[in-house]
């Protein structure tokens, strides 16, 4: 995921969401009041930045698709 989207994530996880019923997985590294969400180009992984810009999360919208 770095490497494909040039992000620089956390190493830390807190929690972890997979729907088996459509393949997303959801990663959050920190608690955040507020994120603001941006696909990627390809569109096949959302990022969801904090109020200091910071990577608070990301979901990848089809995990078979990677």
């Amino acid at each position: 995921m770095e490497e494909k989207y040039c992000l620089k994530l956390p190493k830390r996880v807190i929690a972890i969401d997979y729907g088996e019923d459509v393949g997303d997985l959801f990663v959050r590294f920190k608690l955040a009041e507020h994120t603001e969400g941006d696909a990627t180009k390809d569109g096949r992984v959302v990022v969801h930045y904090d109020e200091k810009g910071k990577v608070a999360a990301i979901e990848v919208t089809d995990l078979t698709t990677l």
